[in-house]
């Protein structure tokens, strides 16, 4: 008898056991259902803000239903690749927002810091440059192609006729958020026949949530933009 007795005290403490592991799988199955309403949601504002296309977007830190009743989310990754802007495309930007804090009505918040990089790739580059300058003339058929002359330089190798040369464009960030290409060498090429791409700016896209390049180095894959932002304000 006792031991029966045993057997039927242990028969409700099982029930419980799985409807509270029902009840567990139940509630993280909605917290990822709403994480990811809540990044879907989110990718499509950043879009209609301006963005060229819509981005990808990664709510950190479980679980994400305490977050929103705090109304404060500690980590979101933002993330895009071949971005379109005009003549230039960028080949992917990566950022990370810091201590979002969202406002009683949810309809916007700060953003206590955003640091990223944007990526573009020399054929990017080349393409963009060559379309903002106009006629190329002789350059057309010299193959423009630009590769890595240092940290903010940038070079190509020429062949026009029977003259070859290596000129050379120091690469700096405009005020506007756009890419100033300045030539500081000729390379031992007539100056006449730079003249299209003496000088040229292209521009870059609107970032999201107030993003902007501080800075942009070259390395041997392309450009790489620093993007940050600092107590950015968001939504209405």
């Amino acid at each position: 008898m006792s031991g029966y007795g045993y057997e039927r005290r242990r028969h409700p403490l099982r029930i419980v056991l799985i409807v509270l592991i029902v009840l567990i799988a139940l509630l993280v199955a909605a917290d990822f259902a709403a994480r990811a309403f809540a990044e879907n949601k989110a990718a499509s504002e950043i879009q209609q803000q301006g963005f060229p296309k819509k981005p990808n977007v990664d709510i950190e830190g479980f679980p994400f239903l305490t977050q929103v009743a705090a109304k404060h989310f500690n980590d979101i990754q933002i993330s895009a690749s071949n971005v379109p802007e005009g003549p230039l495309d960028i080949a992917s930007i990566d950022a990370s927002l810091k201590n979002v804090h969202i406002d009683g009505a949810f309809s916007g918040g700060t953003i206590d810091s955003l640091n990223g990089t944007a990526t573009i790739t020399f054929t990017a580059l080349t393409n963009a440059m060559t379309a903002e300058a106009g006629p190329l003339g002789q350059l057309a058929n010299a193959g423009l192609t630009l590769s890595d002359a240092g940290p903010d330089e940038v070079k190509a190798t020429l062949n026009v006729v029977v003259i070859s040369g290596t000129p050379v464009w120091r690469v700096t960030r405009t005020s506007g958020g756009g890419i100033h290409l300045q030539l500081v060498s000729t390379g031992g090429l007539p100056s006449a026949l730079l003249s299209p791409v003496r000088s040229v700016t292209v521009p870059l896209p609107k970032l999201p949530l107030g993003l902007t390049i501080q800075s942009i180095s070259v390395n041997s894959s392309g450009l790489t933009g620093t993007l940050t932002g600092q107590d950015v304000s968001f939504g209405s």
